[in-house]
């Protein structure tokens, strides 16, 4: 379990820090009217989703051998950990050689946000579990499962993993509530950086984090 937290937190933090368009969503979110209910809105959706990982890992994978990095359920985990580990790498690599688009087009957000605006706030509950990724919180699931631990402790290594997943997607969130008259400059300098960098922000993490899950499900297969 002592090994267990900083690997869940760590995969968490790069959940935060290679979702650089979630922010983006965040923010404008946060522009729009009811910002406030839409942004807390997609935090409980992201959340919700990984709620759904979690009662999937307790309750229909509760019962498997994972006492043993020989057992059947554990080495196909430790599978499941390389093959995500390449499609990050690879997927990333792919994104890194494609030709950047103009930057006048890339410096905007998506367009279907647009749309948002005249929809129901609780629409940001759909829209933070789309967007969270599902890779690295496989691999989450993945990690806490190859530690055989108890639920009490695989639940608080869950909760470990979502707060830190929500780092960045919360921050906006905090600077409207705590300085809401500086919000929208906050904010918007904010959303001209990361539309800027996002593509390298992503991409770096993506890699270093691709790699970690291929050492470590190519270490535990061949153990």
């Amino acid at each position: 379990m002592t090994a267990l937290l900083p690997e869940v937190a760590g995969l968490g933090l790069a959940v935060a820090f290679t979702s650089p368009g979630s922010v983006v969503t965040m923010i404008v979110l946060l522009s729009m009217s009811a910002g406030l209910r839409r942004g807390i809105a997609f935090i409980v959706g992201w959340l919700l989703a990984l709620l759904v990982l979690a009662l999937l890992m307790v309750f229909v994978l509760h019962g498997q051998d994972f006492s043993s990095k020989h057992t059947t359920p554990s080495r196909a985990f430790s599978a499941v950990e390389l093959v995500l580990g390449g499609v990050l790498l690879v997927g990333s690599w792919r994104v890194y050689r494609r030709p950047r688009e103009k930057k006048e087009r890339v410096a905007s957000p998506p367009k279907w946000l647009d749309r948002v605006d005249r929809t129901h706030w609780l629409l940001g509950v759909a829209v933070g579990a789309l967007m969270l990724s599902y890779t690295l919180s496989l691999a989450a699931v993945a990690e806490i499962l190859k530690a055989d631990v108890s639920t009490i402790k695989g639940v608080s290594a869950v909760l470990v993993f979502a707060l830190a997943s929500i780092v960045t997607i919360a921050a906006p969130v905090a600077v409207v509530v705590v300085a809401p008259e500086r919000s929208a400059q906050v904010l918007e300098s904010w959303k001209a950086w990361l539309l800027v960098h996002s593509r390298s922000i992503a991409l770096i993490a993506l890699m270093v984090v691709g790699a970690f899950l291929i050492f470590r499900g190519a270490h535990d297969l061949a153990a």
